[in-house]
């Protein structure tokens, strides 16, 4: 059922933004975007209609190809982008649309956890989303683009997950590596978890930018 609202917000986006652009039927649009391409359209369009001030905080990747890529013209996958404002200490969710700019999202922290079926995912998540409101990604962290990150899952248990669950799918979530665990000396990283699922099994890895190391945060 949770996926069904998910699915049916999209479409309703699709049609109230992107529907009334016309498209040359004999030009090809690639409409497959991966996770950073969009940063820079979202960053621009936030900081004229929520806060000046803002910068990226994190990405959602739902249902995200084993390219590491997700469809515009599909609904039943997105990036959606959360950006944060100091001055607001508050988050604003975005999604990009096909010939359109990015839009704000009604997918929110309630909804992403809602979504995720691992219980030990669902809960590092909930602390992270805690801590978003005054954390924000440095503009300058270095990490992967969401096509090398999900090769880099893919080695690392992903093949296997998927070979033995064929209903699995892929979601994964680039956060502030200090929001994962408040521990850690880097204070500019970035780093992805990834989350392979199917009806009843789960693999979610950790996977670090600063040193490419791959944790498993859960297996069942």
């Amino acid at each position: 059922m949770k996926k069904v609202i998910f699915v049916l917000v999209l479409i309703q986006l699709f049609y109230f933004t992107g529907c009334d652009k016309a498209t040359n039927p004999i030009e090809v649009v690639n409409t497959e975007i991966t996770a950073k391409e969009k940063v820079s359209d979202v960053l621009q369009r936030a900081r004229t209609d929520f806060a000046a001030d803002v910068n990226l905080s994190a990405i959602y990747g739902i249902n995200v190809s084993l390219n590491g890529t997700v469809d515009l013209m599909k609904y039943d996958n997105a990036f959606v982008y959360v950006v944060q404002s100091n001055a607001l200490k508050s988050n604003e969710f975005y999604v990009p649309v096909l010939s359109g700019f990015p839009v704000k999202s009604p997918i929110n922290f309630t909804t992403m956890l809602s979504l995720v079926k691992d219980s030990t995912a669902e809960n590092i998540l909930d602390k992270v989303f805690g801590r978003l409101s005054t954390i924000s990604i440095d503009p300058n962290a270095n990490y992967n683009d969401s096509p090398a990150t999900i090769s880099t899952a893919l080695v690392h248990g992903g093949n296997t997950f998927l070979t033995q669950n064929s209903d699995a799918k892929i979601d994964m979530f680039l956060l502030p590596s200090k929001s994962i665990d408040t521990t850690l000396t880097v204070n500019n990283s970035a780093d992805w978890i990834v989350n392979f699922y199917s009806s009843s099994k789960s693999l979610v890895l950790w996977i670090r930018s600063d040193n490419g190391q791959v944790i498993p945060l859960s297996a069942n």
